[in-house]
């Protein structure tokens, strides 16, 4: 899917969401080994992840995904804040002062590091109010990870040509069905 309509300043956040690809169901979290080739792919080479710290990005991931799929105005957030507050406890960070606007940055190195880079950019996203425009496609059978670049911000499918349209023909066949009966 167009990773390009993503502002750079949430690429992490979306690639670390659909690192769990639902439609080829593959998974880059799915080992240590396989999620140690995805951080050496986004920046974060030679680690080697461990048990935790794989079982800690999953639930992140996994929050994150809950988060995005309220971002279409129909799923209440409901404890999926609390959740990720409670990853985000854990994950130590600091204010940078540095060349060019204030930011935060992790302190660790790894997988921390990472984490709190999407951390970071999803907490700055809601500040600056671009936050609730990434979201999950809503087709069961895909739940790809896009940005809204809507003007009404109601964008619901990664992709009218193929989710939405297999949502619309879905549709159409049902209510043709019922017409028949």
């Amino acid at each position: 899917m167009a990773t390009e309509d993503v502002p750079e300043e949430l690429r992490l956040v979306e690639s670390f969401a659909n690192s769990l690809d639902v439609d080829a169901d593959t998974d880059d979290l799915e080992s240590p080994e396989r999620f140690g080739r995805w951080l050496a792919d986004h920046g974060f080479p030679q680690v080697e992840p461990t048990a935790d710290e794989l079982a800690f990005a999953i639930g992140v991931r996994s929050a994150l995904r809950e988060e995005l799929m309220a971002h279409h105005g129909h799923v209440e957030p409901g404890d999926v804040r609390f959740r990720l507050d409670g990853f985000a406890e854990r994950i130590p960070m600091r204010a940078a002062f540095g060349a060019g606007p204030a930011t935060f940055v992790p302190v660790g190195a790894g997988v921390a590091a990472m984490l709190g880079e999407v951390l970071a950019a999803m907490v700055i996203a809601e500040r600056e109010g671009s936050w609730h425009r990434l979201k999950i496609c809503r087709e069961d059978t895909c739940q790809w990870v896009f940005f809204d670049r809507s003007k009404n911000q109601s964008k619901t499918w990664c992709s009218m040509r193929v989710c939405g349209n297999r949502n619309k023909t879905r549709s159409y066949r049902s209510r043709q069905r019922s017409e028949e009966a």
